[in-house]
């Protein structure tokens, strides 16, 4: 079905061809909510008032239902496209697609959260304005912990939009797709102000493999030094300090329950001092 060739699948929707912004699903072709927000978007074929670029980035993984074949994508770019990885491949083909792009919008969903969560860089302000203005309440900064993800090597908003294989998690993305498309200027309306809070990913919590654990804690809720975060079987992980659970599932990774993060602001410009980002008067 699909060749060593295989290359992203890619619609241009809107006047012209020269597409200045991007959204991307199917990274992971386990999570489908990003990939129908997608087609719903080529189905109904609206009058974009600029071109937009739709990509649905790794398709034998979408039509396997698997979150990667060889690599995971999301942790491999920039990508190679000599390797013999087919992800590594199609990293560097996704970056091709969308390298005349200002902003992107790369849709995820999760095994951790329910509600829409954005992941910026620090390294791209721009990114960071249009991320404020999407409806999320949780905007947090994963460079520290995520080498290799899309948003680092390219002006990308990633949002996970929800749990995993849920309706829910269609419509999120839809509406997300929606709200972009407005704040790009592709579609007229305006988008309701959410308020966001930002944090920073601070570490990897490691987990024990082939082991079934139970979370006791909730994502983005402060968790204090003594805290149980987890227990199975045969053993607990106690917190040794205070921080915030960012992401964290019984099932959403192989070898960690998610990650340790800290607040960064309660606004933009709060959270680009605590990130060392220079104050911008445009946002």
């Amino acid at each position: 079905m699909f060749g060593a060739d295989v290359t992203p699948a890619t619609t241009i929707l809107g006047p012209g061809a020269d597409a200045d912004v991007a959204i991307v699903g199917g990274i992971h072709g386990d999570e489908p909510s990003g990939v129908r927000a997608v087609r719903r978007v080529i189905e109904s074929n609206p009058s974009f008032q600029r071109p937009v670029k739709l990509v649905i980035a790794n398709p034998p993984a979408v039509a396997s239902h698997r979150r990667y074949l060889d690599v995971d994508m999301n942790r491999v770019f920039p990508g190679d496209p000599a390797s013999p990885d087919q992800e590594r491949r199609l990293a560097a083909a996704t970056l091709k697609e969308i390298n005349d792009c200002s902003v992107v919008l790369s849709l995820h969903s999760t095994h951790s959260y329910d509600d829409p969560i954005a992941l910026v860089s620090r390294s791209n302000p721009p990114v960071q304005g249009l991320a404020a203005r999407l409806p999320v309440s949780h905007i947090v900064d994963p460079t520290p912990c995520f080498d290799g993800a899309f948003p680092a090597c390219a002006p990308v908003v990633s949002v996970e939009a929800g749990r995993q294989l849920t309706e829910e998690a269609t419509e999120n993305a839809t509406d997300i797709v929606a709200a972009f498309l407005r704040l790009t200027d592709a579609l007229p309306g305006e988008v309701p102000t959410t308020d966001s809070t930002y944090y920073t990913v601070t570490d990897a919590v490691s987990k024990q493999p082939d082991t079934d654990y139970e979370l006791q804690i909730e994502n983005f809720e402060v968790v204090e030094p003594g805290t149980t975060v987890a227990r199975s079987e045969d053993r607990e992980y106690v917190a040794d300090d205070a921080f915030v659970p960012i992401l964290m599932s019984e099932t959403g990774y192989d070898d960690i329950l998610g990650y340790k993060g800290e607040t960064a602001g309660t606004s933009l410009s709060s959270a680009r001092a605590t990130w060392g980002v220079p104050p911008r008067s445009s946002d």
